[in-house]
């Protein structure tokens, strides 16, 4: 048999999964071009085009569709093997995919406590605000996700709820005055997060408003947005337990007394077909749900949460 070209497979088999080339060179850490050869030599060593390159992106020909659907539990399945017979020593390291803004604001500050704890497991936490493919990678064990799920192929845990009231800086209030009431809003900049644009919809709903006339300035992440209300730039929407940081230091104020529960939680995620976990996740695990837990916004009562429209905007207006 001849020697198997594993580098390029491995390129194909992310290429395949994400269907974006952006995205499968990040997780690869490799250029675009890079990774570009590395498809262009596995089709040369095939004799067979595996992607038909389109004006904006690509698309898997006949040939690579099924090459894909042969390959891919095989290349899961490789993976696996490889990480059940890691060295003791490395099976030690838990690494975990998290968002940039629930790894800065939440998760950092309490993970010393564990590594106090426990001096001998290592956690990685790597940042992205896209949703990483626990299928693909059998090297992190978990993610923490922000949505309703379910996700595919893996079993979620509801770490924390979402509690979510409007925010901003001072000098932002001072020169604009502060809104009365929710509908108040409509008169000023609002900032949101291309990723999650849900969120001040919902908790408009849930105030009573229709904010089809908001005017929104968008921005690719949390902190980004956080930072820019910090800043004075408008009104963002503070999600607890994101925020809390910049209320303690006075960057950003709340707007109204009260919170809107969202439909979104952050979960912790798993691969469904996961063999037996670690000690060292089986640990960090119980940490974390245990720092959850210790929350106190995480005990607020469902009802709170569940008045409708005009109940929950007349709650929000008061002072």
């Amino acid at each position: 048999m001849r020697r198997l070209p594993l580098g390029p497979i491995e390129a194909f088999v992310v290429v395949a999964r994400t269907q974006n080339l952006t995205q499968a060179a990040a997780e690869m850490n490799l250029t675009v071009p890079a990774l570009s050869r590395r498809v262009t030599l596995l089709e040369q060593y095939l004799g067979v085009s595996l992607f038909t390159r389109l004006p904006r992106g690509l698309r898997l020909t006949d040939a690579g569709a099924a090459y894909f659907t042969a390959l891919g539990p095989a290349w899961e399945t490789i993976g696996r093997a490889t990480e059940a017979v890691r060295q003791p020593n490395l099976r030690n390291i838990v690494r975990i995919s998290v968002m940039p803004t629930f790894a800065a604001n939440w998760l950092m500050p309490r993970l010393h406590r564990f590594q106090t704890l426990h001096p001998g497991v290592e956690v990685e936490v790597e940042t992205s605000p896209d949703l990483v493919d626990l299928r693909a990678r059998p090297d992190v064990a978990c993610a923490i996700r922000l949505g309703q799920g379910p996700w595919p192929e893996a079993t979620a845990e509801t770490l924390l709820p979402v509690n979510a009231y409007p925010v901003a800086n001072s000098s932002f209030l001072n020169a604009n005055g502060k809104p009365a009431g929710p509908g108040d809003l409509l008169r000023h900049t609002l900032i949101e997060t291309g990723h999650q644009p849900a969120f001040w919809q919902a908790w408009f709903t849930a105030a009573g408003v229709d904010a089809a006339s908001a005017r929104y300035r968008r921005f690719d992440n949390l902190q980004v947005v956080y930072e820019a209300a910090a800043s004075g730039m408008g009104i963002a929407l503070g999600l607890e337990p994101l925020v809390g940081s910049y209320l303690e230091s006075a960057r950003l104020r709340r707007l109204f007394p009260t919170s809107v529960r969202l439909p979104q939680s952050f979960h912790l995620v798993r691969r469904q077909a996961e063999p037996a976990p670690t000690r060292a996740f089986i640990l960090f695990r119980e940490r974390l749900l245990n720092e959850a837990a210790a929350e106190p916004y995480s005990q607020l009562k469902a009802s709170d949460a569940e008045l409708n429209g005009p109940a929950k905007a007349a709650l929000v207006a008061s002072r």
